[in-house]
């Protein structure tokens, strides 16, 4: 016998459960046109469930007053912390990470921006994922002096502890997504003046696996000032706390993979002086790193650069535009 709430309970529309809630940590120091637009980048992903926390790490013009003038009405929430002195971006980074909800959280930098469907691509990836995938990362577009490229990160997926010890093949900190409970439970370390993605990157990589989306979904431009990365003498003291570090970590793999892992160190101070137009110091390193471990071509063809100076690097960066 079929009753009248039976039927009623048939007629009743189903009730689809709200997207998981995701935290948007933007970081944010005197750049207000920048923040302004990856601010917009957030508003326009194709994703509705988004929580915004912007840290304000102490700019001249508080955050809260350069985003005034923006419609964040489709945000889930927003917040601007400020902090009362600047503290750095990894500071800035904890501060953020203490204060989000969401089920998963996603860091943009105020210099770059998303393309519309990031978030959803990210969460859609997590649901399809085993549990032990805490982290999602994608490609990234360049633009560099008006010219457009992609930057794919290598097929590395799962455990890419080992691959992280010697290269960022996750690349920038905007292209990554984390389950908030792992992102909690590993925090940024603040005596890191540079490469503190990197370090970040290793330590997730030690409590979860990664999985990759190799789609340029990040715009990244070269055009904005204050890169860390620019920073030759911050890459020189990263370079000595990275070494002590992960160490231990390397030589778990064995001695010659150690050798590497320390190689690899050296070579990217080497080439981050090389990029910024300077030779002498940065040799220095390029020679640690070949005669640690001389079996990579990219430490020599560096420290032939180094001793060419500017007129050997022009010619490089030219083949190298023409090459790609």
């Amino acid at each position: 016998m079929v009753t009248r709430a039976d039927n009623n309970e048939r007629r009743r529309p189903k009730v689809e459960p709200a997207p998981p809630l995701v935290s948007v940590v933007i970081t944010t120091y005197d750049r207000p046109s920048y923040l302004r637009k990856a601010v917009e980048s957030v508003r326009d992903q194709t994703y509705d469930n988004i929580e915004l926390v912007v840290v304000d790490d102490h700019s001249k013009t508080p955050a809260i007053e350069t985003l005034s003038a923006i419609d964040t009405d489709s945000f889930a929430d927003l917040r601007c912390i400020r902090h009362d002195e600047n503290r750095g971006a990894n500071v800035a980074r904890n501060t953020g990470v203490r204060a989000v909800n969401g089920e998963y959280v996603a860091f943009l930098d105020d210099d770059d921006r998303w393309v519309p469907e990031k978030i959803e691509r990210q969460v859609r990836r997590f649901e399809a994922a085993e549990e032990s995938v805490g982290v999602v990362y994608t490609g990234i577009e360049t633009v560099r002096n008006g010219e457009i490229g992609e930057e794919i990160p290598p097929p590395i997926e799962g455990d890419i502890t080992k691959a992280l010890l010697c290269r960022n093949v996750v690349g920038t900190m905007s292209t990554i997504m984390v389950r908030s409970e792992i992102a909690k439970a590993t925090p940024f370390d603040e005596q890191f003046p540079a490469w503190a993605d990197l370090e970040w990157y290793i330590n997730l990589s030690r409590r979860t696996e990664f999985s990759r989306i190799p789609d340029p979904l990040v715009v990244y431009e070269f055009t904005s000032d204050h890169r860390l990365s620019d920073d030759f003498e911050k890459a020189v003291e990263s370079y000595e706390l990275f070494v002590e570090r992960f160490d231990p970590v390397a030589a778990e793999y064995g001695r010659l993979f150690r050798r590497k892992m320390r190689g690899w160190a050296a070579y990217r101070v080497g080439a981050s002086g090389i990029h910024t137009g300077h030779y002498e110091r940065p040799r220095r390193f390029l020679l640690t790193a070949t005669t640690t471990y001389p079996f990579e071509p990219t430490f020599w063809k560096y420290l032939l650069v180094s001793f060419g100076g500017r007129p050997t690097h022009r010619i490089v960066r030219r083949l190298k535009r023409h090459a790609t």
